[in-house]
Parts: structure tokens; sequence; C-alpha cells
């Protein structure tokens, strides 16, 4: 019982923390935005590593956190705030089902290259999908919209790439001696199965 308590708040400071974090790195981003839309999204670099390192409770925080930056960041309507969240969980599932455990530890130069691709991957959906839906919602015309596309990948793409396998190779094996690495979905779906 003891036990249980203690995970459930692990769990929740976890949530708090990865949408904290979300929403601060969101506020970064929007120093070079246009009207309704962040170019530079430094929230991927945590989309990128929450996955491995906290599993279900980072995918919940950081849809919290993309739900702070919408609205009080980009300004987005309540109403539209389901669109940061979408992406947000676009972006963090495919990440941490894709993400193969050797590739998770970003050791080996083929691991690097899977890992890289998995992020160029779930950028590129992520990006396609939010200037999709904003153009669906009518808050670009879909030309203004997609014209965004490579130019919002390009800036961000080497961002993810840099810093995610580096953060892995840095804070994951302190995770790791502490109890709280999750792993890739698999790695997490066999520990709560063990549990």
């Amino acid at each position: 019982m003891m036990m249980q308590e203690q995970s459930k708040a692990k769990q929740a400071s976890i949530i708090a923390m990865t949408a904290a974090l979300y929403a601060i790195f969101f506020f970064l981003s929007y120093m070079i935005a246009v009207p309704n839309f962040t170019v530079l999204y430094l929230p991927i670099i945590l989309l990128g590593v929450f996955p491995l390192w906290f599993g279900w409770s980072g995918l919940v925080g950081s849809m919290i956190g993309a739900f702070i930056g919408g609205v009080y960041v980009e300004g987005l309507p309540f109403y539209l705030a389901w669109i940061e969240i979408t992406t947000a969980f676009i972006i963090y599932s495919l990440n941490w089902l894709l993400i193969p455990k050797k590739a998770a530890e970003a050791k080996t130069k083929k691991g690097l290259i899977m890992l890289s691709s998995i992020y160029a991957l779930s950028l590129f959906a992520g990006t396609s999908a939010i200037l999709w839906q904003f153009a669906a919602v009518g808050l670009f015309p879909a030309e203004v919209a997609w014209a965004f596309l490579l130019p919002t990948f390009g800036l961000n793409l080497p961002i993810v790439l840099i810093t995610c396998p580096a953060l892995i190779r840095a804070v994951s094996p302190k995770l790791k001696t502490w109890g709280m690495y999750s792993g890739n979905f698999a790695e997490w779906r066999s520990l709560r199965a063990k549990s």
C-alpha cells in the first residue's frame, strides 16, 4: 500500500514537472514566432527525451504543458488548445513507440542513425499535423501553412538531432539509478506487467 502511494506521488510529480518544463520551453520558443504559430519549437527536445525517461506520466505532463503553451503563450482560445495537445501527443507517441531499446541508449553509430531517423519522422509528422490543424480551423490559409512546413522542420531538426542524443547519454544513466527511467513503450509495458 505504501509503495503504491509513493508511486502515485512520483507520477504526480513527474506530470507537474514535465508540464512546467514544457510550458517554459514553449515560452522560450515564442521569441521566434509569427501570429498564432511558434516557428522555433523547443519543446521538441522534451518530446524527444521525455518518452524514454518518464513514459505515461511524461505524456500527460507534456499534453498539459502543450495546453498551457497554446493558450497562454500563443494566445489560442481554450477551444483550440487541442491543436497543441494533439501535436504533442503525435510526436511523443511516435518517439515512444518507434525508438528501439538499442537506439535509446544513443551509444552506437547505428543507434544514433536510427534515433535520428525516428526524430526526423516524428518532427515532420508533428509539424505537418499542427500546420494542417491550423489551416483546418482557419488560423492560417492553407497556402501560408504549407509554406511554413519545410522551413519550420529545417529549423527544428538540427536542434533535436544534436540535443536529444546528448541529453539521453548524459541524463538517462542517472535516471536509471534513481529508478525513474521508463524506457521505450515496450520496456514500459514489460515493467508494468511485472509489477
